[in-house]
């Protein structure tokens, strides 16, 4: 059945299913996220505990992501979704399994969080390089608004659906809620039709491949500038997981004004991805870099001590628009990049954005010693601020308009 074109983008049938899939998917994720956090703190009561437990799965993920972009660009991207899907929720299974029969303990669920970490390293590069072969060109923006529009709902609603089972149940109960999430959307996954890739060609050897996809990441300049100084502004704002919880405890009355600002947040990502369907700009790198802007103010404004009305409303800002800066910024990398090294580029910019985040996280308490919460917050905020200035003063940055797939940039 041809559903009418006012649908836009959900009117074609793979990005449909790519649709539902993530969805499906992003909620057993929210799910997931009370549930290990409340499993590990039932087991031990140990938060240095629950760290291992998440360390594992972002080590895991970090140290595959190039290996994964390689693959995916050799293999067909839906079906190393699919195999993705199958081990994350082949890990959940076993957790659930574990908890709900009394033999869970936190190395067990360290090792499970591993695997699952390696199996999320592929989804990214993966579904870099499929978003652009399941949608048309001139819906592409629409698809990236949409996707992100659906996992900042989901976020919204996940937890608390994750809250719910878990008091209702256990965190078994509801690991077993997103191991079946994994499993819907590994089937939905292979309904989709593609054409055989037309880039297609014979394997080369791993190294080769890798250094070919380092080659073309080296190549678009207004990539790898921006990453390096978005991956050190990420650093920088990392403090603002670390800090703002302390923050609230100490000036604010406690967890219930945090709360608040984490929900104004998850509001504002729900209104950015209403606004990334319908805003068209006509530079959208710049467009997408100048969104980022309110992201490094948040850190920097919970700093400054000002009313909690303040902050929540600068929260659901900030929000509202890095939802926009990150639609733009995958609907650029999506048109730039040439399709047979797409993943590959994903996970060099993956790598580089985030793998600071770790540090930037471990560092904020100890600076905070040092010099003092607020103004560790104002520092990184400026900190942060200032790298993306750096993005925005660069020629490749302000140049490029709405040029074709492949159009080369000036450096």
């Amino acid at each position: 059945m041809k559903l009418p074109a006012k649908l836009g983008a959900l009117a074609e049938r793979n990005f449909r299913l790519i649709f539902t899939s993530t969805t499906i998917s992003a909620l057993g994720d929210g799910v997931s996220t009370i549930a290990l956090a409340f499993a590990v703190l039932q087991i031990s009561g140990s938060p240095t505990s629950l760290g291992l437990v998440i360390a594992a799965r972002q080590v895991a993920n970090a140290s595959i992501t190039l290996a994964a972009g390689v693959w995916a660009d050799r293999l067909p991207r839906h079906l190393v979704l699919v195999g993705a899907a199958a081990v994350q929720g082949t890990m959940q299974a076993v957790a659930a399994a574990l908890l709900l029969s009394g033999n869970a303990t936190v190395p067990l669920l360290a090792a499970l969080a591993l695997v699952y970490g390696l199996a999320d390293g592929f989804v990214l590069p993966a579904s870099q390089g499929l978003i652009p072969l399941v949608v048309s060109a001139s819906r592409l923006q629409q698809a990236n608004a949409l996707l992100g529009l659906s996992r900042s709902i989901v976020a919204f609603a996940g937890p608390a659906v994750g809250g719910l089972l878990v008091a209702l149940g256990s965190p078994g109960a509801a690991l077993a809620v997103d191991a079946a999430s994994f499993g819907v959307a590994a089937v939905v996954l292979l309904r989709l039709a593609l054409a055989p890739r037309a880039d297609h060609v014979e394997p080369e050897p791993f190294v080769a491949a890798l250094r070919q996809g380092w080659n073309e990441f080296r190549r678009q300049t207004w990539i790898w500038t921006t990453i390096v100084f978005f991956g050190l502004g990420n650093m920088a704002g990392a403090s603002l997981y670390v800090l703002g919880p302390v923050v609230a405890k100490r000036d604010y009355g406690g967890a219930a004004a945090w709360a608040a600002i984490l929900s104004a947040a998850g509001a504002g990502a729900i209104v950015g991805g209403l606004l990334a369907l319908r805003i068209r700009p006509k530079r959208p790198l710049l467009a997408s870099c100048l969104f980022a802007v309110p992201y490094g103010l948040q850190t920097l404004v919970l700093g400054l001590h000002p009313a909690l009305w303040v902050l929540i409303a600068n929260a659901a800002f900030a929000t509202t628009c890095v939802s926009v800066h990150v639609t733009l910024w995958f609907t650029v990398f999506q048109q730039q990049v040439p399709a047979e090294a797409r993943s590959r580029v994903s996970s060099y910019d993956a790598l580089g954005s985030f793998v600071l985040v770790p540090l930037g996280a471990a560092l904020a308490g100890p600076v905070a010693g040092l010099i003092g919460v607020n103004a560790t917050l104002v520092a990184c905020g400026l900190i942060d601020l200032a790298c993306i200035a750096a993005v925005i003063a660069q020629p490749s940055v302000r140049a490029l308009g709405t040029a074709s797939r492949g159009e080369p940039l000036p450096a």
